[in-house]
């Protein structure tokens, strides 16, 4: 009797601390938009945070739409790590806020110097848009990984101490990344690349280069639009196209054709960040010169 009662009231003891677990990691969730702000914020937190990403990999950020189990975990999440330019993001975020209430959303492109799209219309300028794609060069990522730093120092202080030791690791990690991208692009004289989504416009800014971009103010090239890439490629030398793994390779294979353009396919949306980083840059600067 006395071992019955005791395996019951151990067992009473283990199914109360799973609950304890359970119900703790259900309050230790916070959300980022994309894998490369996981990475970042994994980094910081550690596994004192659970990170969850909303755009898996292999699908474009512009138009998805969160999945029911995501929308669930939302609901019990702390914080929201956004860009805050990015097409879902328009579409989802004050969703989420209704969602929950208590959801505190951190924008990661705060006091970044934006790439702004502009037109001429007469005597002035129209905004059109912003380039959201902040985390394509070392640069800005070290800006983004300081606003994750400081957004989780808001909801969790009593740690501060962890966070700060972690944040400068992930500091020392960004700029080691920015010193091999630098060596490696250092003597690579073609400076123009075309790629079909402009998704490394940061990345072109910052290390010298330019992009033309396929794709024309987010949608599918008109004919017009591709002739004038081609013509350029041409006149310009370009020999090479940049394409991600999330989108088509049809248009991307006419200019190609075109052109005598060679290919290269680029993850810049990939969870590890440091290895595609450097792999574009070698990309590069193994092109021909």
């Amino acid at each position: 009797m006395r071992r019955i009662l005791l395996l019951s009231l151990l067992t009473g003891m283990i199914l109360a601390s799973c609950f304890s677990e359970t119900k703790k990691s259900k309050n230790n969730i916070i959300f980022v938009s994309i894998l490369p702000l996981k990475y970042f914020a994994d980094k910081i937190v550690d596994s004192i945070f659970k990170v969850e990403v909303t755009v898996p990999p292999g699908v474009g950020p512009e138009t998805y739409s969160p999945t029911p189990k995501q929308m669930i975990l939302l609901s019990k999440a702390k914080a929201y790590f956004s860009i805050g330019y990015l097409g879902f993001e328009q579409a989802w975020l004050q969703n989420f806020q209704t969602t929950n209430p208590n959801l505190k959303v951190i924008v990661t492109s705060k006091n970044i110097d934006l790439i702004k799209e502009k037109e001429q219309h007469g005597d002035h300028l129209h905004l059109q848009g912003v380039d959201p794609h902040i985390w394509s060069s070392p640069k800005e990522a070290r800006i983004v990984a300081q606003n994750i730093f400081n957004g989780i120092l808001q909801i969790d202080p009593e740690k501060g101490n962890i966070y700060r030791t972690n944040f400068t690791k992930l500091l020392t990690e960004i700029d080691r990344v920015d010193s091999i991208i630098t060596a490696l692009l250092i003597e690579t004289k073609m400076r123009k690349f075309i790629i079909f989504h402009p998704a490394l416009g940061y990345f072109a800014r910052d290390y010298g280069f330019e992009q033309l971009s396929i794709e024309f103010e987010g949608k599918v090239p008109s004919p017009k639009h591709l002739e004038t890439v081609i013509e350029s490629a041409k006149t310009q030398g370009i020999k090479f196209v940049l394409i991600q793994r999330e989108f088509d390779k049809e248009n991307a294979e006419i200019i190609a054709k075109e052109t005598g353009c060679k290919i290269i396919q680029i993850d810049p949306l990939d969870y590890n960040w440091p290895v595609q980083m450097i792999e574009i840059a070698k990309k590069l600067s193994s092109l021909p010169k």
